[in-house]
């Protein structure tokens, strides 16, 4: 959405590095036309699922407008490398990081799912098994330490761009690209002021009869 963190960051990093970089901006009428499309499409419809899938489906429907069939992402890299902030609390970042791989196949489905909808693939490379195996392979305790996440992922950035970058703490898409905040006042308007679920729920009976 305009102005927001998402937007703001990239253009930041593109004039830094001399990139060209195309920025694309939603409407909040844009977003609540999308949502029950991306509702019937994905395989778990709770806030973040829903979130997550409805910011990827812009992604995604402006690479199928602009001809690309093939879309690179970043998925995988916070369950892989010990993104989420919740790991720096964690007594059990072993097992945490375990389970997160673990559901990655599920979020996998989700995000082509939305994808599929404009005729568009994503491409994961953190994905790639010599990616996973190499990534496996470092202790978790390597992975999260001094206050810092995806370090190893971080410490190979840094040779390659500047540490600004390479250090800084993302937002997760849904929050970064302002589609959270919009989802809210969108299920507030609409009489869900307490339940994102109870609107998603609202909307999945209504267009699908789930």
């Amino acid at each position: 959405l305009a102005d927001s963190h998402d937007l703001n960051q990239a253009r930041h990093a593109a004039e830094t590095l001399g990139l060209s970089c195309t920025y694309v901006t939603i409407t909040p009428k844009e977003l609540a036309a999308a949502l029950p499309q991306v509702i019937g499409a994905i395989p778990v419809r709770d806030p973040v699922n829903t979130s997550i899938a409805l910011t990827q489906y812009f992604v995604a429907r402006f690479a199928g407008e602009q001809g690309y069939r093939r879309v690179i992402t970043g998925q995988g890299a916070d369950e892989l490398f010990g993104g989420y902030s919740r790991y720096l609390e964690t007594p059990t970042l072993d097992e945490d990081l375990e389970r997160d791989f673990l559901g990655l196949e599920l979020q996998a489905t989700r995000d082509q799912s939305v994808a599929a909808l404009h005729g568009a693939y994503f491409s994961m490379p953190y994905m790639d098994v010599r990616v996973v195996r190499a990534a496996r392979a470092i202790p978790a305790a390597e992975k999260v330490q001094g206050g810092h996440r995806k370090v190893p992922l971080r410490q190979v950035a840094e040779r390659h761009i500047p540490p600004e970058f390479a250090w800084y703490e993302k937002k997760a898409m849904q929050y970064g690209s302002g589609v959270w905040k919009e989802l809210q006042r969108l299920a507030k308007k609409n009489g869900y002021k307490a339940s994102i679920q109870d609107y998603i729920d609202h909307i999945s009976r209504v267009e699908h009869g789930h």
